[in-house]
């Protein structure tokens, strides 16, 4: 009996094409594979070299990369993948050499090609890494300023959009207006009469926030003074490794930089710290880079 190789469906005799998919019959079907199942990739000498290829396969992330001693008494081991993977892990290796090259060649002679693959990915990833610490640690501190203005700006929104909506109310009750029925009144005084809530609120808040501001102005203007007076591109150069990095150098210089800064202003506020050298070491990056 035929039968459809794609969805496996057997019709009777006589038909020559699968009515749902569109292909030619088959005879027998082929074996069914199990994706799960391992396949070998290719057979390596040492386990070094195994763990070597693995790390550049999850990098491509394949999940199922491993190794396993080569069976009947053959030396070494097998890199393996579940077949579903397979095609994924061939066309990794395909970036240096073709799959027909693969087959006729000794796999170690990939090894200097997927060192130098894995170094790029590790240093990319590395610097991606570091951009989003580095962007991370400038944007954790609020100034006590912008947060009073932020608050201020808030609770007199919601207080005007508050009494506003409120005096539409009043004037559909004294029939002034009509647009709204007494249900849809009822819902509209309570979110007015909660916007007003949350504008007195944020203006309390910005009223006893307004005190600070002043004192972290005067405070932040002390610090800045100092840092101009100290933290200048030869303190700076002295804290650079050139052994080192440049992620390395900066957490180190970074680190420093804002102990210096703490122990002349103990009671300063970390982040602002954290963000203020941050800044400092950034520019002085800007200009010895150009």
């Amino acid at each position: 009996m035929p039968w459809c190789p794609k969805c496996r469906n057997e019709y009777i005799e006589g038909i020559t094409t699968c009515v749902d998919c569109g292909v030619d019959l088959v005879d027998e079907l082929p074996e069914e594979i199990d994706p799960g199942a391992p396949v070998v990739l290719c057979h390596v000498d040492t386990e070094e070299i195994a763990e070597k290829l693995i790390a550049y396969l999850r990098y491509g992330d394949l999940k199922t990369a491993a190794a396993i001693p080569a069976e009947n008494e053959e030396s070494g081991f097998h890199l393996i993948v579940a077949e579903f993977e397979r095609e994924a892990a061939e066309k990794m290796f395909s970036r240096f050499h073709s799959i027909d090259e693969m087959a006729d060649m000794d796999i170690s002679e990939l090894v200097p090609d997927v060192e130098k693959q894995l170094k790029e990915l590790e240093a990319e990833e590395a610097s991606h890494m570091f951009s989003e610490l580095r962007t991370e640690a400038s944007s954790v501190y609020v100034k006590k300023k912008d947060k009073y203005a932020d608050l201020k700006f808030s609770g007199i929104s919601f207080l005007v959009f508050g009494v506003i909506g409120v005096g539409f109310v009043i004037a559909n009750q004294l029939k002034f207006i009509n647009l709204f029925n007494e249900f849809s009144m009822i819902i509209m005084v309570i979110v007015f009469v909660l916007f007003i809530g949350v504008g007195i609120s944020s203006l309390i808040r910005a009223k006893k926030l307004k005190g600070i501001v002043s004192e972290e102005e005067k405070v932040t203007n002390d610090v800045m003074t100092w840092i101009d007076s100290n933290v200048n591109d030869e303190l700076i150069s002295s804290l650079i490794d050139s052994e080192l990095s440049e992620e390395d150098n900066y957490f180190s210089a970074h680190e420093k930089l804002c102990n210096m800064l703490m122990e002349q202003f103990p009671f300063f506020s970390r982040e602002y710290a954290d963000e203020l050298m941050d800044e400092r070491y950034n520019d002085y990056c800007e200009r010895h880079s150009a």
